[in-house]
């Protein structure tokens, strides 16, 4: 999205204005060319102050381009190649059709076509959320994925709850929750060859900065913003989240994420129902291998796949 040209020219002007001559002369293009690229930065949010005495700029653009993020940045990996959308159909489907490095992070502020789990449509509003897809390369056997799969809402909850101070809580399998109400999904999608996973597309959806009006009558969405009540640093935030699932997948240990799920999970001790089974009782938590027990009227039962549901007491 932008080049060293225009990482240049928004570096010289950040802090004090500056000549379209210099920038002109420093560069070695004309001063036509270099109002082209103040234009291009203006197009991208940036707020330039042009006087007789040249350009200055006045104030960062609110997209999540890499040089907005990359301050907040900490990896060796995620994001080393990354991608940004203003709008897009698909994070995840994109990576699917693109052969892409180990460690691309695709970016957009929209989606027309945003996937959840089990092809169910996930909302996405200009410049209000964080829509995100990541590509990585591990060497981990097909057994390993549902407890790997865990690393990812485990850091996005890590990273929320020490900005935010909120107490965000894991819905089984990958979603997050706070106040009994979504507000992150994560979309995992595997290529396979045999028993070992050839590339995994991890699609992850946070509900940022969106009002209680603009969720319509999904009743069961929440937003950072409304459970805060102020706007949320969403650069800061996608930096930050990068960061810690890079450290997580760096440091993977097993027995700490199945800890942090099970010391997090949604409705534990409740009574649940696993929609797609009609199997009702007392969730008492995580399997090793990333299941769940569900308690019944006369035994303990396993379970890897399927819906939630909270069922109240008449």
């Amino acid at each position: 999205m932008l080049n060293s040209v225009d990482r240049f020219i928004l570096d010289s002007i950040k802090d004090k204005t500056v000549s379209g001559h210099w920038l002109s002369q420093t560069l070695n293009i004309s001063r036509t060319a270099v109002w082209k690229r103040i234009k291009k930065l203006e197009s991208l949010g940036y707020v330039i102050e042009k006087t007789h005495k040249g350009y200055r700029l006045k104030k960062n653009t609110d997209l999540l381009l890499f040089e907005e993020v990359e301050p907040y940045l900490k990896t060796n990996r995620l994001g080393k190649n990354y991608i940004f959308f203003q709008e897009v159909d698909s994070t995840n489907s994109y990576a699917k059709k693109h052969n892409l490095s180990d460690g691309t992070v695709i970016v957009a502020e929209n989606q027309t076509a945003g996937r959840g789990r089990k092809g169910r449509y996930w909302m996405s509003i200009y410049k209000k959320g964080l829509y995100f897809t990541l590509v990585l390369k591990e060497k981990i056997s097909v057994n390993h994925i549902p407890v790997f799969s865990f690393v990812f809402p485990v850091s996005v909850k890590n990273v929320i709850t020490k900005l935010l101070n909120l107490e965000v809580k894991i819905k089984w399998p990958n979603d997050l929750y706070i106040n009994n109400k979504k507000v992150a999904g994560f979309l995992l999608e595997t290529e396979l060859e045999g028993s070992e996973l050839l590339r995994l597309i991890v699609g992850i959806g946070i509900n940022v900065n969106q009002k209680e009006e603009e969720f319509n009558d999904e009743l069961t969405a929440t937003s950072l913003f409304i459970e805060t009540g102020k706007p949320v640093d969403r650069k800061k935030l996608l930096g930050f989240i990068l960061s810690e699932i890079e450290k997580n997948i760096n440091n993977f240990d097993r027995d700490r994420i199945l800890e942090e799920v099970n010391n997090s999970l949604l409705w534990k001790g409740e009574r649940i129902k696993i929609l797609d089974e009609g199997v009702e009782g007392i969730l008492i938590g995580v399997t090793p291998t990333g299941g769940i027990r569900i308690l019944t009227d006369n035994k303990i039962l396993e379970f890897y796949s399927g819906d939630l549901s909270l069922r109240r007491e008449s």
